[in-house]
């Protein structure tokens, strides 16, 4: 990407910028203050609760409520008022707590052991129940505090959504955006699960397979409905609605590949997951489709001998990684990367409904979810 490709990052208004994540801050904190209140009557142990998902949420870099709030800015064309920022804020704690549910669900689901540089909440509860020498599984027990606290976190990111206020079309409008970011985030981790036991027969090959998860999994919370979210209640026309999903839907689809980039050659520090693990949970990526389709006996050999084995030694996990390297299918990935997030900036420039503030925040926002400079092969 090229200087002048680059979005005028300067140009963002920082101070809205860090309104908004101060105030998405402190009505989490007051929300789950509140939920505390309400579970003390039931008892001290379920009071806690809410504390572990305030917990858990510490560190997040919240992606998806600054997704929403630009799009909202975007759609509006001048700078929101108090009322306006506050608004956006409570869709985008409500969308924290969707993606807090979909994080704790998902690592019980892939047997992920870290998230955030941290042990992941199901292996935490385990820690504590063996701490507290309590009976029966540690691991079971750590599982199920997951899947309820995930089930909690998701009706209280209702509890959030339905209380905001505006104008009421725009308010319907952006709930009907939320209901389907929800539908579509459950549908496509369904999809997801099918597609690693070999399951997803209406995809025509791998990498469809692959890109559909994407599509239904990923781009629905992290980028297109909180965009369409914020939009909409700020009242978007349907042609903004529609300009800002295209331009969504090349820029999640480019996040996702480069997660799964990241996975094999980025930087643990960053990513903070073991660098491999996609490999070792055999996840069935795009960048495992092409070096599947790349590769001769030898190679679909070791494969097979790795991916999805958890008993994997360094050695094999890296010439994974030197195949996914040698058969093109790490570069021909961080390609696609890039020419999605062009054609992401493409239609951002000639977005004329939107206001320029929001575009240059919505276009700094993608810069950051879609940049792959920094990857060595």
């Amino acid at each position: 990407m090229t200087s002048a490709d680059s979005p005028d990052v300067d140009a963002v208004p920082h101070d809205l910028d860090e309104r908004l994540v101060a105030r998405v801050a402190e009505i989490t904190r007051d929300e789950l203050a509140e939920r505390r209140r309400e579970l003390s009557a039931i008892s001290p142990e379920t009071a806690e609760l809410p504390a572990r998902l305030l917990d858990y949420l510490d560190g997040g870099k919240l992606l998806r409520p600054r997704f929403c709030f630009w799009g909202g800015v975007a759609a509006l064309g001048q700078e929101p008022t108090e009322a306006q920022i506050d608004a956006l804020a409570r869709y985008g704690a409500a969308i924290e707590l969707v993606q807090a549910a979909a994080l704790m669900h998902d690592d019980v689901i892939d047997h992920s052991p870290v998230r955030r540089g941290r042990p992941a909440l199901h292996v935490q509860a385990g820690r504590c129940h063996r701490d507290a020498g309590l009976a029966g599984s540690a691991d079971d027990y750590g599982i199920a505090v997951a899947i309820v606290l995930g089930d909690l976190a998701l009706s209280w990111a209702e509890q959030i959504a339905a209380g905001i206020a505006g104008e009421p079309d725009a308010v319907a409008a952006a709930r009907r955006e939320f209901d389907a970011l929800r539908t579509e985030v459950m549908s496509g981790q369904f999809l997801d699960i099918l597609q690693q036991a070999g399951g997803f027969s209406s995809a025509v090959d791998a990498e469809q397979a692959a890109l559909s998860v994407i599509r239904w999994k990923t781009v629905p919370y992290t980028v297109l409905r909180p965009v369409r979210i914020g939009a909409a209640l700020m009242g978007a026309s349907e042609d903004a609605l529609e300009t800002l999903s295209g331009w969504a839907i090349e820029v999640g689809t480019a996040f996702q590949l480069r997660d799964d980039l990241l996975s094999v050659v980025g930087d643990q520090r960053e990513t903070g997951k073991p660098i491999g693990g996609d490999i070792v949970e055999g996840k069935r990526t795009v960048l495992l489709a092409r070096t599947e389709a790349a590769t001769g006996v030898e190679g679909r050999a070791l494969l097979t001998e790795v991916v999805g084995r958890a008993g994997s030694s360094a050695e094999q996990i890296a010439a994974v990684h030197d195949l996914m390297v040698s058969t093109g299918a790490v570069e021909s990935v961080v390609r696609e990367v890039r020419q999605r997030a062009e054609h992401g900036r493409d239609l951002l420039a000639n977005a004329s409904m939107l206001g320029g503030t929001g575009r240059t925040g919505l276009g700094a926002l993608a810069a950051t979810a879609t940049d792959v400079e920094s990857f060595t092969a």
